[in-house]
């Protein structure tokens, strides 16, 4: 009996020491975003005083109402590029890749494998490579400073779809045939029996690639720097980079902190609205 409670004693210890290394390290990992956000309510001089007052004496809200107010950021303009920018990504993403994944996966066509580890080779490209070839094709079809240069490389699967087309693909294979079999006799094509039996049965796949897809598109800096000139067609990524090098030559560290705050409210909407299928397509790899 004691020998029982000894370990149950140890036991207890043991769990309340691992809880505590736990909290301590989220509290590592989300000690710089706190900083963040209080900073955005600080002014220049507050930011850095040591050590750091994470409840500023005087709440300065001004930092955010100057992002949409002035003329010179135009941070509401950015937001709008980049909500467009996102949605045909997104959009884009899922439907070619998702047709292309139930192609590779359901259908049966000449070279089908071949073509498949060849989509898969294009996984070990670094984006960089890709960067300089789509430039150019860009260039060729006028497209440069343009949304269409955006977002149609990257709906098309220049970046990413490879990973996207992989995953939609084993989702597709897990599904039973008999279901295409229902519906080829209840009289359904190809496309309808894609769209209307098919799609259905894999939300949580879609769930996982809508949260990548979308933090993907939303922090997305490099592209845009390369193929957008004009600040009107700025995306917020770009639009914060402007907080580094402000009028006064000198950094704007308030409104750099504002921005990013308001540049991550997105991605966590996205996340905590998706999470539930993202468990469940976490939970379903694990069973598979």
């Amino acid at each position: 009996m004691t020998h029982n409670i000894m370990n149950i004693k140890k036991i207890k210890i043991s769990s309340v020491i691992i809880y505590l290394i736990l909290i301590a390290g989220a509290l590592f990992m989300i000690m710089p975003f706190l900083w963040m956000i209080s900073s955005s309510f600080k002014d220049v001089e507050s930011i850095f005083i040591f050590p750091p007052q994470w409840i500023p004496d005087n709440i300065i809200l001004s930092n955010y109402t100057e992002l949409f107010t002035s003329s010179y950021y135009n941070f509401g303009l950015y937001y709008f590029n980049t909500m467009i920018v996102v949605l045909f990504r997104v959009t884009g993403m899922f439907i070619f890749c998702s047709m292309a994944a139930y192609g590779f996966a359901r259908l049966d066509f000449p070279f089908k494998n071949l073509l498949f580890m060849v989509v898969l080779a294009t996984l070990m490209l670094p984006i960089q490579v890709l960067m300089v070839p789509l430039y150019f094709e860009m260039r060729f079809f006028g497209w440069i400073n343009t949304f269409k240069a955006l977002f149609i490389p990257h709906s098309l699967g220049a970046f990413g779809g490879a990973f996207s087309i992989f995953l939609l693909r084993q989702y597709f294979m897990a599904l039973p045939k008999d279901l295409e079999n229902a519906a080829e006799i209840d009289g359904c094509s190809i496309p309808r029996t894609f769209f209307s039996v098919m799609l259905p049965q894999v939300r949580t796949a879609y769930a996982a690639l809508a949260i990548f897809t979308f933090q993907g598109a939303w922090n997305d800096f490099v592209w845009p720097l390369i193929v957008i000139n004009s600040p009107k067609k700025y995306v917020i990524s770009l639009g914060i980079s402007l907080f580094l090098s402000d009028r006064a030559a000198l950094t704007n560290w308030p409104l750099l902190m504002a921005s990013s705050v308001l540049g991550l409210i997105p991605i966590l909407v996205v996340f905590l609205f998706f999470q539930k299928y993202f468990m469940q397509n976490l939970v379903m790899s694990g069973l598979k």
